[in-house]
């Protein structure tokens, strides 16, 4: 296959229907993109701890499973591949907060634990998730497009602690890395959103985890009033765009960060 036909995305006969994997979309974004692929023709595989709830299209298939384990990854592209015979998208998305903890807020241990639980899930998950689908993508000339956030650009102001601030920051790295690697059989993109209240939870050391938005309404009002557009994006609003960075339109387009944040990097 000519190298150049990478740029234009997966190839379908008509009827052809796509097949994406979404980590963590079981709940917030991660569900929106769920829906939203759902509701545009492709079959999807959620990888994610729990079953969904509610209904989901019948196209929609759950794989529960941990994202620090490879092997778990692993069974997730399996199960695409086995029900569909393909790959098209990946959508890395699950992750963790860390609840806007500061360095003097812990001890050593105390903060190396939390650490860890954070880049656990949020960078080594994605790079797990990537290595299992990466094969199968290339197969299908897919894409990969992550979850990225505010705070792979920001370092205050926005409630991230400094083991959120760093994996965020890494994913950026991840992304452009992958990028570079995975040219021309794999397009990677990314999603960098800032201000959308989801079910997001944050982790402690010892592994226990609580409510991000807990009370949303100060929240809400706070987002709208540190972005210049003055807006509070909703989960359903986002989905689009990792479908656009999947799909043709978007042929040229790698190692590129969406960011609607309500143009925070403005200010």
């Amino acid at each position: 296959m000519d190298p150049a036909a990478g740029l234009m995305g997966a190839v379908r006969s008509p009827g052809e229907r796509p097949v994406a994997l979404v980590t963590g979309g079981a709940s917030g974004i991660g569900r929106a993109v769920v829906e939203d692929l759902a509701g545009h023709g492709y079959a999807v595989v959620v990888l994610d701890l729990g079953e969904p709830p509610g209904p989901l299209p019948p196209q929609v298939v759950t794989v529960i499973g941990d994202v620090r384990e490879p092997a778990d990854n692993e069974r997730a592209v399996q199960t695409a591949l086995s029900r569909w015979g393909r790959l098209d998208l990946f959508v890395g998305n699950a992750g963790v907060h860390d609840g806007g903890v500061r360095l003097r807020d812990r001890d050593g241990p105390a903060l190396a634990a939390l650490a860890r639980q954070v880049l656990d899930i949020d960078v080594v998950g994605y790079l797990l998730g990537a290595s299992a689908s990466a094969e199968a993508l290339a197969e299908r000339r897919g894409s990969m497009v992550f979850t990225l956030s505010d705070a792979s650009f920001m370092v205050s102001g926005n409630g991230a602690g400094i083991a959120y601030a760093a994996a965020k920051h890494a994913c950026l790295g991840v992304v452009r890395h992958l990028a570079a690697d995975l040219a021309p059989h794999v397009r990677v993109n990314a999603v960098a959103p800032g201000g959308v209240i989801t079910g997001l939870r944050s982790v402690g050391e010892d592994g226990a985890s609580r409510e991000v938005y807990a009370e949303p309404e100060p929240v809400a009002a706070a987002i709208r009033q540190l972005n210049p557009l003055g807006i509070l994006a909703q989960p359903h609003q986002l989905a689009p765009l990792y479908r656009f960075l999947a799909g043709p339109s978007a042929f040229g387009l790698t190692g590129e960060i969406l960011r609607p944040d309500g143009g925070l990097a403005v200010r």
